[in-house]
């Protein structure tokens, strides 16, 4: 007659019952490990790929405004691309919402592409100003400029 003999999953080996713990998701802190708790790192974030900008003595506050110009104007061509935006897109909703929607709303559409267009428009003498060293001269650069920065 043939006996058969099972093994018991215990051991009495500490290693053994250390990786069973392991696999069944309980914390497991080895004997004789030098470190039982968690360490954390914290990382300080850096203005990394920003340099303060240099200019030549003399030449900063004209290389400013420049800056100022040159975004005031990138500012006015993005108001009129964002006017003519609004207005397309209006305009085909109402082309697709009524017959003849596209003549008849035509003249409220471009109001509202207009009226897009302008507060964007407003922001560019906001770019300059902000460029402008003195708080007395941007205050008359605003009061002057044309769209009410």
């Amino acid at each position: 007659m043939a006996t058969t003999t099972t093994k018991s999953h215990e051991s009495s080996d500490p290693n053994a019952q250390a990786t069973s713990a392991a696999h069944a998701g309980a914390p497991a802190h080895h004997p004789q490990a030098l470190i039982t708790a968690p360490i954390y790192f914290e990382r300080k974030k850096t203005k990394r790929g920003r340099r303060k900008k240099k200019y030549t003595k003399g030449t900063k506050g004209w290389q400013k405004l420049g800056d100022g110009l040159n975004r005031g104007q990138y500012r006015a061509a993005n108001a009129l691309a964002k006017g003519l935006r609004t207005f397309v897109r209006r305009n085909r909703k109402s082309a697709r919402k009524k017959r003849d929607g596209m003549v008849r709303y035509s003249l409220r559409d471009a109001s509202r592409g207009v009226a897009d267009g302008f507060k964007e428009l407003g922001r560019a003498p906001g770019e300059v100003a902000r460029r402008i060293p003195t708080r007395t001269v941007r205050g008359l650069f605003r009061v002057f400029s044309p769209f009410g920065g």
